[in-house]
C-alpha cells in the first residue's frame, strides 16, 4: 500500500462486472477518526460505549442497500426505498427509546421498593390509616348572659379524623369566626358566617373533611352571639377503635 495517500474515511465499494475495477461510492463516504492521524493515535477507549444496550447496535435489514445499476454498471439507490428505509429506522428507534425507558422506569421502581421510597409518607398530624377506624362525635357548648364572643374548646381524649361539623342547638343569629385544630387554623371568617349555613340542608356541609388531630391536643371553635344564649358544636368524625395515629 502506497503511504503518500491522503486517508479520506470510508465508503461503499463495488467493482464493476465487466472491468473489474473498484468503483467507491462517494456519495457514501465518511470521514471517521480512523482517517488521518488519528488512526494511529490511539482512536477512542473502550468506555466511550458505557451505557448502551443491547438493542441500540441493531443492524440493518437486508433490504436497507437494495438498490438499481444503472446502464454503466453503477449501483444506485431507489428513492422509494430510501424513504421506506428512514421509516423504518425511526421505528426502530422508537421502539429502542421504549424499551430503554421501560427498562430505567423498572430499576427506579425495584431501588425504591428495596428502600421504601413507595409508601406514603406520613404527616405528623395524620392519623394511621391503617388502623380501624369507627364514627364518634365530640362536641361542647357554652351559655353568656350577654352579646359577645363565645370560644368553645374541645379537648380529644382520642386521635379523632373530622368529617363534619354542625351548630345545631346554638340561639339564633350565632355567628362562627373560625375553627382550629390544635394551632392550625382550618377555617375562619373576620365577619363570621350564620350557624344556620352549616345545618344539614346547608351548602357547608364537609368542610372538615380530611382534617385531623392526635389525642391530647384542642379543637377550638371562635364565635359570638347577638344577646344572651348558647352556642353549640358538635363535630362528627372517627377514632381508632385499635392502636393510635
Amino acid at each position: 500500500m502506497k503511504t503518500n495517500l491522503t486517508p479520506l474515511g470510508h465508503a461503499r465499494v463495488y467493482r464493476d462486472p465487466r472491468t473489474g475495477q473498484l468503483v467507491v461510492d462517494t456519495d457514501s463516504l465518511r470521514r471517521t477518526s480512523f482517517a488521518g492521524a488519528d488512526f494511529a493515535g490511539g482512536g477512542r477507549y473502550d468506555d466511550d460505549f458505557e451505557g448502551y444496550e443491547d438493542d441500540d447496535f441493531e443492524g440493518y435489514e437486508d433490504d436497507d442497500f437494495e438498490g438499481y445499476e444503472d446502464d454503466f454498471g453503477f449501483f444506485r439507490r431507489d428513492p422509494d426505498r430510501q424513504r421506506e428505509r428512514r421509516q423504518r429506522r425511526l421505528r426502530r428507534k422508537r421502539a429502542r427509546l421504549g424499551r430503554r425507558n421501560k427498562r430505567k422506569s423498572e430499576r427506579l421502581d425495584r431501588k425504591a421498593e428495596r428502600w421504601g421510597l413507595n409508601e406514603p409518607e406520613k404527616k405528623d398530624n395524620e392519623p394511621d390509616v391503617t388502623s380501624g377506624w369507627g364514627a364518634t362525635a365530640v362536641s361542647d357548648s357554652e351559655r353568656i348572659d350577654q352579646a359577645g364572643a363565645v370560644a368553645l374548646k374541645i379537648r380529644l381524649q382520642h386521635d379523632f379524623r373530622a368529617q363534619d361539623v354542625t351548630f345545631t342547638g346554638s340561639a339564633p343569629g350565632a355567628l362562627v369566626h373560625s375553627i382550629f385544630f390544635g394551632d392550625r387554623a382550618v377555617w375562619s371568617s373576620s365577619d363570621g358566617i350564620d350557624a344556620g349555613v352549616f345545618a344539614a340542608n346547608g351548602f357547608m356541609r364537609g368542610l372538615l373533611k380530611g382534617q385531623s388531630l392526635r389525642a391530647g391536643l384542642d379543637i377550638v371553635v371562635n364565635g359570638s352571639l347577638p344577646g344572651p344564649g348558647v352556642f353549640t358544636a358538635t363535630l362528627i368524625g372517627s377514632k381508632p377503635v385499635s392502636g393510635g395515629c
